[in-house]
């Protein structure tokens, strides 16, 4: 009776033990792959860097000024390490040369041999679109500032490696996208309903140059489902009508940049479908241009073509093992030099998270692996909930 006890006696012991040691080794996993400013340059992260995902609370959850986000750099061998700094609903990454930029809601980062920071003067909270022009050497991030006493403003903060000047655009901005030296946005008049293509130029001042007012008729029942697309000849609107709860038109907008001609085709007709599930899981990095073709990949994981010149449409290929459910677990995509990078979630899979590759003359896909780490980081903050709102790939 005596053995019986003590054998019961060990086993919760042991149990406890290893329980506590499961416990702390879960709370302390996070912390292990936490990074500062400071060891960047010399642990060269960026030189073991595959892709930077950036994952933050939303605005509201920023109220008690504790908002928190992670510019999360997944490594070559497949780990992760995090940057922790404040918070900025839909924040991004921008990549220029070596140099990375991150944000947060009051300091411009970027990361290099020799890591700056940049702390602005007025804070922001929502993002719109984070970039790099080539042809400039020249950083951006525009934000969705808010209704003012006339009218409305997204901030705009561009600068280099010597320092960040700030600016701002008096529209809201429905949908952006860049060429080598400018900023192409799509305003909205809420309103009058209608949509205006324009220009922005970074020189000594910044300017918005009007281009033209999009023929789509009324905006109401319209959402714009990705960046604005530019080639020599061409703008490229990836514009949707809802014409109920469960149909949907998904056409590709064109406008001619000399003449400025414009042409619809439609792209996708949603019939009967969970219109929520359909909806890309970033709508800024939802579609590119790919050897004369635009590439476009909705929710579902279904990804569609446009021909730039004979404007035929195809369904090219569907991400393997897609849930066509709306519910999103951070899931990303990114297009880069004839790939199409997936940011991929299992329940099934012990890390959760993976990385997918496809490639988009084929839909072969052409590398994946788990991503270890990341769910941890995702889920280390008890009191906050963090999203992920970009991911670029460096390599």
């Amino acid at each position: 009776m005596k053995r019986k006890a003590w054998m019961s006696a060990v086993v919760i012991t042991v149990c406890f033990v290893a329980l506590a040691f499961i416990l702390t080794r879960s709370k302390d996993a996070p912390a292990k792959s936490i990074v500062s400013l400071e060891t960047i340059p010399e642990s060269e992260l960026l030189d073991k860097t595959k892709a930077v995902l950036y994952v933050s609370t939303t605005a509201d959850q920023d109220i008690d000024n504790k908002g928190v986000s992670y510019a999360v750099f997944i490594q070559e061998d497949h780990s992760v390490q995090a940057l922790s700094m404040n918070g900025l609903e839909l924040g991004g990454v921008a990549v220029g040369g070596r140099d990375v930029l991150l944000e947060d809601k009051d300091t411009i980062h970027i990361v290099s041999d020799h890591t700056k920071s940049f702390k602005m003067d007025a804070s922001q909270y929502t993002g719109e679109r984070t970039g790099y022009l080539p042809g400039k050497e020249l950083f951006f991030s525009i934000y969705n500032s808010g209704f003012v006493e006339d009218g409305y403003r997204s901030d705009v903060r561009f600068g280099d490696s010597q320092g960040f000047r700030t600016d701002s655009i008096p529209y809201y901005i429905a949908a952006s996208g860049t060429t080598d030296e400018t900023v192409t946005i799509l305003t909205q008049d809420l309103e009058e309903n209608k949509f205006y293509l324009k220009e922005v130029v970074f020189d000594k001042e910044l300017k918005v140059n009007d281009l033209t007012t999009i023929q789509s008729g009324t905006t109401e029942n319209m959402q714009v489902l990705a960046p604005v697309l530019a080639d020599d000849t061409y703008y490229y609107l990836t514009l949707s009508t809802i014409h109920d709860d469960t149909n949907e038109t998904v056409s590709i907008h064109r406008v001619n940049k000399k003449t400025l001609q414009q042409d619809s085709f439609e792209l996708v007709d949603y019939k009967n479908e969970d219109l929520t599930a359909t909806i890309p899981y970033n709508y800024k990095n939802s579609a590119a241009l790919h050897n004369k073709k635009l590439y476009y990949v909705n929710g579902l994981g279904q990804v569609y073509s446009f021909s730039t010149e004979s404007t035929a449409v195809s369904q090219e290929f569907t991400l393997k093992n897609v849930d066509a459910s709306k519910i999103r677990h951070n899931e990303e995509t990114y297009f880069k030099e004839g790939d199409l990078y997936v940011l991929r979630y299992s329940p099934d899979k012990q890390e959760h998270y993976y990385l997918e590759t496809y490639a988009l003359d084929s839909g072969d896909l052409t590398d994946s692996f788990d991503i270890e780490g990341l769910d941890a980081i995702i889920q280390s903050n008890k009191s906050k909930n963090v999203y992920s709102y970009d991911l670029k790939v460096l390599e």
